[in-house]
Protein backbone atom coordinates (compact mmCIF):
# COMPACT_ATOMS: atom_id res chain seq x y z
CA UNK A 1 0.00 0.00 0.00
CA UNK A 2 1.05 3.58 -0.60
CA UNK A 3 0.25 6.37 1.85
CA UNK A 4 0.77 10.08 1.21
CA UNK A 5 0.75 12.55 4.11
CA UNK A 6 0.99 16.24 3.33
CA UNK A 7 0.73 19.46 5.28
CA UNK A 8 2.38 22.75 6.06
CA UNK A 9 5.30 23.31 8.38
CA UNK A 10 4.45 22.26 11.94
CA UNK A 11 1.12 20.72 10.88
CA UNK A 12 1.73 17.34 12.55
CA UNK A 13 2.26 15.45 9.29
CA UNK A 14 5.34 13.58 10.53
CA UNK A 15 3.57 12.31 13.62
CA UNK A 16 0.52 11.19 11.63
CA UNK A 17 2.72 9.38 9.11
CA UNK A 18 4.77 7.65 11.81
CA UNK A 19 1.65 6.48 13.64
CA UNK A 20 0.15 5.09 10.45
CA UNK A 21 3.21 3.20 9.22
CA UNK A 22 3.96 1.84 12.70
CA UNK A 23 0.44 0.38 12.95
CA UNK A 24 0.76 -1.75 9.81
CA UNK A 25 4.40 -2.77 10.17
CA UNK A 26 5.19 -6.44 10.70
CA UNK A 27 8.97 -6.50 10.09
CA UNK A 28 11.81 -4.35 8.77
CA UNK A 29 10.50 -0.84 9.36
CA UNK A 30 12.68 1.71 7.57
CA UNK A 31 12.92 5.44 8.06
CA UNK A 32 14.27 6.94 4.82
CA UNK A 33 15.85 10.19 5.96
CA UNK A 34 16.29 12.71 3.15
CA UNK A 35 17.62 15.79 4.93
CA UNK A 36 21.18 16.88 4.34
CA UNK A 37 22.52 18.65 7.40
CA UNK A 38 23.78 22.09 6.41
CA UNK A 39 23.49 24.09 9.62
CA UNK A 40 22.36 24.19 13.25
CA UNK A 41 18.68 24.46 12.26
CA UNK A 42 18.95 21.27 10.18
CA UNK A 43 20.63 19.52 13.12
CA UNK A 44 17.78 20.60 15.44
CA UNK A 45 15.16 19.29 13.02
CA UNK A 46 16.96 15.97 12.61
CA UNK A 47 17.30 15.57 16.37
CA UNK A 48 13.59 16.37 16.90
CA UNK A 49 12.63 13.68 14.37
CA UNK A 50 15.01 11.16 15.97
CA UNK A 51 13.34 11.75 19.33
CA UNK A 52 9.89 11.35 17.75
CA UNK A 53 10.74 7.92 16.35
CA UNK A 54 12.77 6.67 19.33
CA UNK A 55 11.58 3.26 20.49
CA UNK A 56 9.53 2.64 17.35
CA UNK A 57 11.94 0.05 15.84
CA UNK A 58 12.84 2.16 12.80
CA UNK A 59 15.98 1.29 10.87
CA UNK A 60 17.24 4.66 9.68
CA UNK A 61 18.62 4.84 6.15
CA UNK A 62 20.15 8.13 5.02
CA UNK A 63 19.03 8.80 1.45
CA UNK A 64 19.37 12.51 0.62
CA UNK A 65 19.42 11.68 -3.12
CA UNK A 66 19.49 8.73 -5.54
CA UNK A 67 16.54 7.00 -3.85
CA UNK A 68 16.64 4.11 -6.32
CA UNK A 69 20.11 3.04 -5.13
CA UNK A 70 19.00 2.02 -1.63
CA UNK A 71 16.01 -0.09 -2.70
CA UNK A 72 17.97 -3.36 -3.18
CA UNK A 73 19.32 -3.01 0.37
CA UNK A 74 15.83 -3.09 1.93
CA UNK A 75 14.17 -6.30 3.09
CA UNK A 76 11.48 -7.53 0.72
CA UNK A 77 8.01 -7.09 2.22
CA UNK A 78 9.08 -4.49 4.80
CA UNK A 79 7.66 -1.01 5.25
CA UNK A 80 9.19 2.45 4.88
CA UNK A 81 8.49 6.01 5.90
CA UNK A 82 10.12 8.51 3.53
CA UNK A 83 10.65 11.85 5.28
CA UNK A 84 10.35 14.09 3.32
CA UNK A 85 9.72 14.61 -0.37
CA UNK A 86 10.53 18.34 -0.24
CA UNK A 87 14.08 17.66 0.95
CA UNK A 88 14.60 14.83 -1.52
CA UNK A 89 13.52 16.95 -4.48
CA UNK A 90 15.60 19.95 -3.37
CA UNK A 91 18.66 17.72 -3.00
CA UNK A 92 18.12 16.15 -6.42
CA UNK A 93 17.38 19.44 -8.19
CA UNK A 94 19.91 21.75 -6.59
CA UNK A 95 22.73 19.44 -5.45
CA UNK A 96 22.73 16.49 -7.84
CA UNK A 97 21.47 18.67 -10.71
CA UNK A 98 19.47 16.01 -12.47
CA UNK A 99 17.73 17.07 -15.65
CA UNK A 100 14.36 15.72 -14.49
CA UNK A 101 14.55 15.09 -10.73
CA UNK A 102 10.79 14.46 -10.40
CA UNK A 103 10.97 11.56 -12.86
CA UNK A 104 14.00 10.12 -11.09
CA UNK A 105 12.24 10.31 -7.71
CA UNK A 106 9.03 8.75 -9.06
CA UNK A 107 11.06 5.86 -10.49
CA UNK A 108 12.65 5.37 -7.08
CA UNK A 109 9.21 5.36 -5.42
CA UNK A 110 8.01 2.79 -7.95
CA UNK A 111 10.95 0.53 -7.08
CA UNK A 112 10.21 0.98 -3.37
CA UNK A 113 6.60 -0.06 -3.92
CA UNK A 114 7.66 -3.19 -5.79
CA UNK A 115 10.04 -4.24 -3.00
CA UNK A 116 8.12 -3.23 0.12
CA UNK A 117 4.64 -4.05 1.35
CA UNK A 118 3.96 -0.51 2.54
CA UNK A 119 5.42 2.91 1.73
CA UNK A 120 4.41 6.09 3.52
CA UNK A 121 5.62 9.41 2.08
CA UNK A 122 5.63 12.73 3.90
CA UNK A 123 5.50 15.77 1.66
CA UNK A 124 5.06 19.50 2.10
CA UNK A 125 2.06 21.63 1.20
CA UNK A 126 4.02 24.39 -0.49
CA UNK A 127 1.41 25.60 -2.95
CA UNK A 128 -0.34 27.99 -0.58
CA UNK A 129 2.58 30.40 -0.79
CA UNK A 130 3.16 33.22 -3.27
CA UNK A 131 4.83 32.23 -6.53
CA UNK A 132 8.51 33.16 -6.28
CA UNK A 133 10.21 35.35 -8.83
CA UNK A 134 13.25 33.17 -9.52
CA UNK A 135 13.05 30.46 -12.17
CA UNK A 136 14.72 27.66 -10.22
CA UNK A 137 12.31 27.93 -7.28
CA UNK A 138 9.31 28.04 -9.63
CA UNK A 139 10.65 24.88 -11.29
CA UNK A 140 11.02 23.26 -7.87
CA UNK A 141 7.38 24.07 -7.06
CA UNK A 142 6.25 22.74 -10.43
CA UNK A 143 8.07 19.47 -9.87
CA UNK A 144 6.74 19.16 -6.29
CA UNK A 145 3.26 19.58 -7.74
CA UNK A 146 3.95 16.96 -10.40
CA UNK A 147 5.22 14.45 -7.84
CA UNK A 148 2.32 15.16 -5.49
CA UNK A 149 -0.29 14.64 -8.20
CA UNK A 150 1.23 11.36 -9.38
CA UNK A 151 1.58 10.00 -5.84
CA UNK A 152 -1.93 11.09 -4.83
CA UNK A 153 -3.40 9.23 -7.82
CA UNK A 154 -1.46 6.08 -6.90
CA UNK A 155 -1.92 6.26 -3.13
CA UNK A 156 -4.35 4.16 -1.17
CA UNK A 157 -4.56 6.87 1.49
CA UNK A 158 -4.01 10.63 1.12
CA UNK A 159 -4.05 12.67 4.31
CA UNK A 160 -3.54 16.38 4.83
CA UNK A 161 -2.38 17.26 8.34
CA UNK A 162 -3.89 20.34 9.94
CA UNK A 163 -3.13 21.15 13.58
CA UNK A 164 -2.15 17.53 14.13
CA UNK A 165 -5.45 16.20 12.80
CA UNK A 166 -5.93 14.19 9.61
CA UNK A 167 -8.05 15.58 6.81
CA UNK A 168 -8.82 12.71 4.46
CA UNK A 169 -8.69 13.26 0.72
CA UNK A 170 -8.60 9.58 -0.11
CA UNK A 171 -8.78 6.28 1.75
CA UNK A 172 -10.41 7.29 5.03
CA UNK A 173 -12.09 3.89 5.36
CA UNK A 174 -8.78 2.06 4.78
CA UNK A 175 -7.08 4.29 7.36
CA UNK A 176 -9.69 3.54 10.02
CA UNK A 177 -9.59 -0.19 9.21
CA UNK A 178 -5.82 -0.20 9.73
CA UNK A 179 -5.97 1.78 12.94
CA UNK A 180 -8.99 -0.10 14.37
CA UNK A 181 -7.59 -3.52 13.45
CA UNK A 182 -4.30 -2.75 15.12
CA UNK A 183 -6.00 -1.48 18.27
CA UNK A 184 -8.20 -4.60 18.42
CA UNK A 185 -5.29 -6.95 17.67
CA UNK A 186 -3.27 -5.43 20.49
CA UNK A 187 -6.21 -5.66 22.92
CA UNK A 188 -6.48 -1.91 23.44
CA UNK A 189 -10.21 -1.54 23.65
CA UNK A 190 -11.63 1.93 23.76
Amino acid sequence: MLFLVTGGSGSGKSSLAENLICQIQTHSLYYLATMEIWDAECRRRVERHRKMRAGKSFITVEVPHHLETIVPKLTIGGAALLECMGNLLANEQFNVCRENPALSILRGIEKLQKRLAHVCIVTNDIHAEDVPADTSTREYLRQMGQIGCVLARQADIVIEACCGLPIFWKGEKIYHEIMDTCITDRHFHV
